[in-house]
Parts: C-alpha cells; structure tokens; sequence
C-alpha cells in the first residue's frame, strides 16, 4: 500500500513538474517568436531600402557627363605633359551655353589628379563636345605613370551650366 502512495505521489509531481516545465518552454518559444517576427521586419525594411529606385529623389544626377576619348604625352621646355581629349555630353533636355567644374582623374592603381575647367560654347540637348586640354607639370614621375595607366576614370564635379 506504501508503495502504491509512493507512486501516485510521484505521478502527480511528475505532472506539475512537466506542466510547469512545458509553460515555461510554451513562454520561451512565444518570446522567440516575437524575436523572429522583429527581425524579418528589419530585414523586410533594409531589402525595401536597397531596391533600385529607392532613395533616388537624394541622389544629385549629373547634367553632363565625360568621357577620355585620348590621351598622349607633350614635351615643353622643363616641363613635361600631357594632350587629353575628352568628350562631354549634355544629358539634360535643354541647350546649355556652357559649363564650369572640376575634372577629377583617376588612373588605374595611381594619384588622383584634379584640375579646374570652364567651357563656354552652346552644347545641344543631348549633344556633345570634345575638348582637347594640356595639363603640364614639372612632377616628371607623376605624368609618366599617368601616360601608362591602361584605365583613367574622368569625373566633372561642382557643374555649373550657363
């Protein structure tokens, strides 16, 4: 008979203790879930935000663009240099009188050089202009890795048009 107390007395302890325990893991998973619901938000968010259009009213389009069409290497007395043609395009959707800004170079695995311009003859909508520059310097070392680079970037930043 001891025993048979014994073992109802377990039982019925065995029962809160797996009632307790199962609320306390029903309480974990809530709260994990809640976790997971959070970050799929986040990352629902941070996936709108990478969409290709996303943000555009922020983003300053460029009204011209520029492109190296060539550029050769010019020998002045103590100095050396280089002859670059390059060609502008007006991308916006009316004539421009001209412009002013920074062209920035970026050869390929060297210095960033920049150089003031200003352009004063009408380009069409759409149109293009190619202007031929000299850019002279005695840094002998400086030119001659620029005349070797097999890749220069060209940039027109600060545009003002007229």
């Amino acid at each position: 008979m001891a025993k048979l107390i014994l073992t109802a007395l377990v039982f019925f302890l065995a029962q809160d203790f797996h009632a307790g325990a199962q609320k306390v893991l029903e309480k974990r998973v809530d709260k994990l879930e809640n976790r997971v619901d959070g970050v799929e938000k986040r990352v629902t968010g941070l996936e709108e935000s990478r969409t290709p259009g996303a943000g555009r009213e922020n983003i300053k389009i460029q009204p011209l663009s520029v492109v190296l069409i060539s550029k050769k290497h010019a020998v002045f007395p103590k100095r050396i240099g280089i002859d670059l043609t390059l060609e502008f395009r007006n991308l916006t959707s009316y004539d421009i009188n001209g412009f002013s800004g920074t062209l920035v170079f970026k050869p390929e695995g060297g210095e960033i050089y920049t150089r003031k311009m200003s352009y004063s003859h009408p380009i069409e909508s759409g149109g293009t202009a190619q202007i031929e520059l000299t850019i002279s310097s005695s840094e002998t070392k400086r030119y001659l890795k620029f005349i070797k680079a097999t890749a220069v970037k060209v940039v027109l930043i600060n545009q003002k048009l007229f």
